[in-house]
């Protein structure tokens, strides 16, 4: 523990939180050029400029953004390839930490967001993570940090990197402690990241204004509501397991021959641009395709019939899965957070719309946010991260944020024997204390 205290430890703690506050903003902005670039359109999101553009340019974005990406891609993976986080946190030699670099993550980093804003159904959390994580390397070996607390430093600037992206700190020092450090670094981790993050996410607020990434009113949980919660639980169960499983696969099966990334990345992304003519909200990371179930409303003059709103979040929830692992299974790099997050909030928000449709008073928005959490959670195997990420993302409240507790847990009961076994261990221990 002396050696987190130490002032070249602590400084090296400060100068990666700026850095991956900065990254953030540099990759944010990047995202709004590429996808101006793609689309002709100047201004306002993707699914406003995809609105503005012509058909043949919706389904030539993603085709374009792939033959780009997978050429990138060839060159570097034949040229050795990208050391990323997971593999420098976990390498005990510290190898794969100095072998990081800077020049090669971030022109990865940048193919990531340039996949993401050409159309393609891929997440983009993957980009700051990777750039921040180097940075921190970089400053680890400048100035003589130790192997332990090196891995720790990584760990917690590639959750501050994807911090300053949704502007979501406690929620970033969860995926760095949760899902990147490895047993034995999480407990002293902790106390690295969350500082890490939140001067990470301070910095981004020089381009966020900090502004929470999504808009949501907070609201009370009504009796229909709660029916919609416990509804909503088997539901974003196995759209959980069925995507993380799908994924799974497609990557187990993705293209090895490097030389064949170009068109098949650009295949894919032909596909995905096809499919968008038909339903709009699958392209992207699933930033947009979160915002329309956020903001999703049943008609005024809504009869029996399915409404075209209702249709379309079936869509997401059917199509957005496939897409993202044909995209993964072509050889593209990038998450899977914000595509969970927008299978399981449509999920939830077509839930509360199919439920008021049938008399049901039930808040769309808080079905949308617990649907989020939990397919995220059970994607990505961390219960903490999806419930603190996801409240974060829109800050919507106390009786939005229990609901999210109680959806997040219960589906991590039924999907995750490990995590159902673990929990009732602690709960025995504190018993018999």
């Amino acid at each position: 523990m002396r050696a987190l205290t130490r002032p070249r430890f602590l400084l090296a703690a400060a100068l990666a939180g700026v850095a991956a506050g900065l990254v953030g903003i540099a990759m944010a902005l990047l995202l709004e050029l590429f996808e101006a670039l793609f689309y002709g359109v100047a201004h306002g999101g993707l699914l406003e400029r995809l609105a503005a553009a012509p058909p043949w340019r919706r389904v030539l974005a993603p085709t374009m953004g792939g033959l780009v990406a997978g050429g990138v891609w060839w060159w570097l993976r034949a040229t050795g390839g990208v050391a990323d986080v997971e593999t420098a946190v976990a390498d005990r030699s510290g190898r794969e930490a100095t072998r990081m670099g800077l020049v090669r993550p971030f022109l990865d980093a940048v193919t990531q967001v340039l996949t993401v804003g050409s159309g393609n159904s891929v997440g983009r959390e993957g980009a700051p993570r990777l750039a921040a994580g180097a940075v921190a390397a970089g400053l680890a070996a400048r100035l003589g940090i130790g192997r332990p607390e090196s891995a720790i430093l990584i760990a917690s600037a590639a959750g501050a990197g994807l911090a300053a992206m949704y502007n979501a700190p406690l929620g970033g020092a969860a995926y760095a402690v949760e899902l990147v450090m490895v047993a034995g670094m999480r407990q002293r981790g902790a106390l690295v990241a969350v500082p890490v993050c939140v001067i990470a996410t301070l910095v981004s607020w020089l381009h966020s204004h900090g502004q929470p990434a999504f808009e949501v009113a907070s609201q009370g949980l009504s009796s229909g509501t709660v029916l919609g919660l416990v509804l909503l639980v088997p539901v974003a169960a196995a759209l959980g397991v069925g995507a993380r499983r799908l994924w799974s696969w497609m990557l187990a099966r993705r293209v090895r021959a490097v030389r064949w990334l170009p068109v098949a990345i650009g295949v894919a992304g032909l596909i995905t641009g096809l499919v968008s003519l038909w339903v709009p909200a699958v392209v992207g990371n699933g930033r947009d395709a979160m915002e329309v179930a956020l903001g999703a409303h049943v008609p005024e003059d809504s009869s029996g019939a399915p409404s075209a709103v209702l249709v379309m979040l079936l869509g997401i929830v059917t199509l957005k899965p496939v897409l993202t692992g044909l995209t993964l299974g072509a050889g593209a790099t990038g998450g899977r957070l914000a595509p969970s997050l927008a299978v399981g909030s449509s999920a939830g928000a077509a839930l509360a719309i199919a439920l008021q449709a049938g008399g049901v008073e039930t808040s769309i928005s808080v079905l949308a946010m617990a649907g989020a959490g939990a397919v995220l959670a059970t994607t990505q195997k961390a219960p903490v991260f999806g419930i603190v990420f996801t409240w974060e993302l829109a800050r919507a409240g106390a009786w939005t944020l229990t609901a999210l507790i109680a959806v997040v847990l219960t589906v991590m009961l039924l999907t995750s024997p490990t995590w159902r076994q673990s929990a009732v261990s602690r709960l025995r221990s504190s018993g018999e204390r």
